[in-house]
C-alpha cells in the first residue's frame, strides 16, 4: 500500500517564499512515523516554486543534485524531512548550460536527490529555451515502482506505454494544466490508466484570475477516479493504493500481456 498526497494549490508568481510558506501550511497534518507500515509520497504541480512559466526561466533555474544546491532542493529535502515522506517537488534545472522541466524527488534522511525525470514533451511555449529529456527513469517506494511525467507528456501515450514496459505500476502528472482544456486533462488521465492499467497520481495547480483549476485527482487502473479535488481551490487530496487489486486485474483482464 502507499498513501498518496496531491498538494494542490494557487501559485504566487516567482515568489518561493509564498508558495513555499503555502506548501507547508497545507502539509501540516501530514506526518508519517518510523512505526507506520504505509509510506507516503507527496507530489507538488508543474514549477510549483515558480508559477509556470516565468518570463526569464533562466534566472529561475536551480540545481537539484542535493540538498544544498539550490532553494528549491532545500525545501523539497526539509519537507521530506518533516513530513516522513517521500516528496516530489518540481522546477527548472540548469546543467551544463541547458534547460529542463525538471520533476525531483527527495527521501527523508537522504540529502542528495533520490531521483528524477526531465520533460520528455516541452510545451510549445517551453521550445524555445528547454531541452527534452530523453528516457523514462523510474523510482521505488517499498514496492512500488513509480515513474514520473510533467504536463503536456500526458498527450502523448507512448511515453505512458514506455514506462509500463519499464514496469511502472503508479504514473505521476504534475501540471499546469489551463482552465480552457479542463476537459482533456480528465479524459487523457483516464485514457493513460485504462490503457496502461496503471495508477495514475495528477496534480494540477490553480491561479486566483481563472487560467488554472486543479481538478487534480487518483485514478486506479480501470479508469475510475478513487479521490479528487473537491474545489479548485488549495487542498491536499489524498488516496490510499493498493497493489494486489491492480495484479488481479491485470490477470482477469490481460491486455498488456504480449507487452510486458
Amino acid at each position: 500500500m502507499l498513501d498518496i498526497y496531491l498538494v494542490q494549490m494557487e501559485i504566487a508568481p516567482n515568489d518561493k517564499a509564498k508558495n513555499f510558506a503555502k506548501v507547508l501550511e497545507l502539509t501540516a497534518g501530514i506526518r508519517k512515523t518510523p512505526s507506520d507500515s504505509i509510506p507516503g509520497l507527496i507530489i507538488l504541480s508543474e514549477m510549483f516554486a515558480t508559477g509556470y512559466l516565468p518570463l526569464h526561466p533562466e534566472t529561475a533555474a536551480e540545481d537539484f543534485s542535493s540538498s544544498d544546491s539550490g532553494e528549491t532542493a532545500h525545501f523539497l529535502s526539509t519537507l521530506a524531512n518533516e513530513t516522513g515522506c517521500t516528496v516530489m517537488g518540481a522546477g527548472i534545472k540548469s546543467l551544463n548550460g541547458k534547460l529542463f522541466n525538471h520533476s525531483s524527488v527527495y527521501q527523508q534522511g537522504n540529502p542528495l536527490e533520490f531521483a528524477y525525470y526531465d520533460k520528455r514533451r516541452p510545451f510549445f511555449m517551453e521550445q524555445g529555451k528547454f531541452n527534452s529529456g530523453e528516457k523514462v527513469n523510474l523510482f521505488k517506494i517499498a514496492d512500488w515502482n513509480i515513474a514520473a511525467t510533467i504536463c503536456f507528456d500526458l498527450r502523448f501515450p507512448e511515453l505512458y506505454r514506455d514506462a509500463v514496459k519499464a514496469e511502472a505500476r503508479l504514473i505521476t502528472v504534475q501540471a499546469a494544466w489551463p482552465s480552457a482544456r479542463i476537459a482533456h486533462w480528465k479524459t487523457l488521465l483516464q485514457a493513460r490508466a485504462i490503457e496502461n492499467q496503471v495508477y495514475i497520481a495528477a496534480v494540477n495547480c490553480t491561479s486566483s484570475d481563472g487560467t488554472y483549476n486543479g481538478y487534480s485527482m487518483v485514478i486506479d487502473p480501470k479508469g475510475e477516479i478513487i479521490a479528487q479535488a473537491h474545489s479548485e481551490g488549495d487542498e491536499i487530496i489524498q488516496a490510499r493504493i493498493e497493489s494486489a487489486p491492480q495484479e488481479n486485474y491485470r490477470k482477469q483482464f490481460p491486455v498488456l500481456r504480449d507487452l510486458l
